[in-house]
């Protein structure tokens, strides 16, 4: 039996506009092997940060690769607004991940969060053993999970059950 390995990657290349977080996700045939976070916070400069991505690309073995990509979404309204002056750091982020797909010729799914968050609810995730919830807290293999860890993990399930069958 052919193992299937998704590397899905909830981007947030915010550096200095709120030092994001970037949410990991790997599974294997629908077992989570890793659910993890990149921390802005955690390096000098954004290019440090988004090289960081880059980095975990090349060194985890995978058969695809799922980001969110990004859309400013015109229902928005006060979030959209808010983007006025932004200088759009997760999109910025979002077109490096893809370069770097493109010139080593690996292949890239980009999938929204409208694809994927009906579907994918946290009570599901719970409902089918994806995750464990203790209160308002969601776990995974004994250890507490964010929101962008959780938004990962929806993408590589939305991709494997829905995603492989349009390839």
């Amino acid at each position: 039996m052919i193992k299937m390995r998704i590397l899905a990657i909830d981007p947030s290349g915010n550096f200095k506009e709120g030092r994001g977080t970037s949410g990991i996700a790997l599974i294997e045939d629908g077992k989570i092997l890793n659910l993890n976070e990149i921390r802005a916070k955690d390096f000098k400069c954004a290019e440090e940060y988004w090289n960081f991505h880059l980095n975990l690309i090349h060194d985890i073995k995978h058969d695809y690769l799922v980001i969110e990509g990004y859309r400013l979404y015109n229902h928005a309204g006060n979030k959209a607004s808010n983007q006025t002056n932004s200088i759009l750091e997760t999109p910025q982020l979002i077109g490096v991940l893809r370069h770097y797909c493109y010139i080593h010729m690996k292949p890239l799914t980009i999938q929204y969060a409208s694809d994927m968050k009906n579907r994918w609810s946290e009570k599901i995730l719970v409902a089918k053993g994806y995750l464990e919830q203790k209160g308002n807290r969601y776990y995974w293999n004994g250890k507490p999970t964010n929101q962008h860890q959780r938004d990962a993990l929806k993408h590589a399930l939305h991709f494997e059950r829905y995603g492989k069958k349009e390839r």
